[in-house]
């Protein structure tokens, strides 16, 4: 049997692969062998029939070697490759008739889409798993690198929004949202695990959101917290936990959807808001009215063509947070509509890639990279539309902003990484730090 496993692995090219096939091939002429015995057969007798149903080593090796590789995500690449280039485009026209910062902001975007490209190569060919295997430590220095951030960093209207990285200025908010893949490694850690190992995934959820709360953020600290949540609840849902599902799903929502209500209010009466922040809070919850800038622009709007409004006078941000508003009054609403079209597919194909997955910790993560784009695209459209008050909302791969583009290109990587070896890694995977052994089938 040995010599029969050691000529089959060696037609399989992919060393990943190597040791989940033997495994699951040797449970399997094992349980045959069993099977041998107890009709009759010696021991050698019973083996050599077992490997012997198992046909010839060369030819099973190459037929498992076309299916366990690696493989490229081609759609995903190519509608992020449309994106990208929708994104240069916009930004080369706002750049052509901006002034002022917003020429400078649009005309480092190219390079920025660049350096994001850059990023999701590397974190396409890393693997996930190494992601996963030193998640705690990924996690714990960007928790230490935000806590930094609260203390001494570089402050925007009374907000923390950078730190000085070799000189150059980094968004910490930006770089917070990586920490919701890596999230997902670290729940995986506690596959197995009962409340313990529940108590401990919402400790790492927790940290995290209250320090991005007080950079302050609410809004990037909302993202993380309803992503981590969504999660979480995938992970106990999927019996992660030896808990009882239903109750702790409902105790956990319940908890998160009352907790943050109670921390706004005490900031909002105790002082614990900046003038401006109060303003945000009370333009939420009164919409805006009927004089909000942005619900006059938008009823300006053509269906196609220019509505004639001066955007770049009404609004701020007009490359970042209002690109929509901006593309839609100057090239009409049927541009931020196929804009819009084009993410939603995006994120369909992110998510359809995440659930889609064998492989539980890829599955995870991938919807934790699915939930950033979901949300950041759902709250600056609804910004847009002057629902929302302004905020630190993006829209993924188009606003202008060099870390936020970087970060979407970012967890567009480790997308692509996860359908890389979908066909590599079985359903679980042992990863350092991990108490429960977990199977290796196939």
């Amino acid at each position: 049997m040995e010599e029969y496993l050691k000529i089959l692995l060696e037609q399989i090219r992919c060393k990943k692969a190597r040791p989940y096939i033997r495994q699951e091939l040797q449970d399997h002429m094992e349980d045959q062998i069993e099977e041998n015995i107890q009709s009759g057969m010696n021991f050698e007798q019973a083996e050599k029939e077992a490997v012997k149903d198992m046909g010839d080593p060369v030819e099973t090796g190459i037929s498992l070697d076309r299916i366990h590789k690696p493989q490229a995500a081609w759609k995903l690449l190519f509608i992020v490759i449309m994106i990208s280039a929708v994104g240069i485009l916009a930004q080369i026209m706002i750049a052509r008739h901006a002034k002022g910062e917003y020429v400078a902001a649009s005309g480092r975007y190219v390079v920025h889409v660049m350096l994001g490209i850059a990023v999701m190569i590397f974190l396409y060919f890393l693997d996930y798993t190494v992601l996963a295997r030193f998640s705690r430590i990924i996690a714990s220095g960007l928790i230490v690198l935000c806590l930094v951030s609260v203390l001494s960093g570089n402050m925007v209207n009374g907000m923390i929004y950078y730190i000085a990285i070799g000189g150059r200025p980094v968004s910490v908010q930006a770089l917070m949202l990586f920490y919701v893949p890596v999230y997902g490694g670290i729940i995986y850690k506690y596959h197995g695990s009962g409340y313990g190992g529940l108590m401990k995934s919402i400790a790492w959820m927790i940290l995290p959101v209250v320090l991005v709360f007080r950079l302050p953020s609410l809004t990037i600290a909302g993202m993380l917290m309803v992503s981590m949540l969504v999660i979480l609840t995938m992970a106990i849902q999927k019996g992660w936990f030896r808990i009882h599902k239903k109750k702790a799903i409902c105790g956990v929502w319940g908890i998160f959807m009352i907790l943050p209500a109670a921390a706004l209010f005490i900031m909002y009466f105790g002082n614990g808001l900046m003038p401006y922040q109060k303003e945000r809070v009370q333009a939420f919850f009164a919409g805006g009215g009927e004089e909000n800038p942005l619900k006059i622009l938008m009823n300006a709007n053509k269906f196609a063509g220019s509505s004639g409004a001066e955007v770049s006078m009404v609004l701020p941000e007009f490359n970042r947070d209002y690109i929509l508003s901006y593309l839609s009054s100057v090239y009409g609403m049927i541009a931020g509509i196929l804009i819009c079209c084009v993410l939603a597919v995006l994120i369909i194909a992110v998510f359809n890639t995440a659930v889609k997955q064998k492989n539980q910790l890829g599955m995870i993560m991938g919807c934790g990279c699915g939930m950033i784009f979901l949300v950041s695209f759902l709250v600056n459209v609804l910004e847009n539309v002057g629902i929302l008050p302004s905020s630190a909302a993006f829209l993924p791969f188009i606003s202008a902003g060099g870390s936020y583009i970087i970060v979407s290109y970012g967890l567009m990587g480790i997308v692509l990484s996860i359908y890389r070896y979908k066909n590599v890694y079985p359903r679980h995977v042992k990863i350092s730090g991990q108490k429960r052994k977990t199977t290796a089938g196939l």
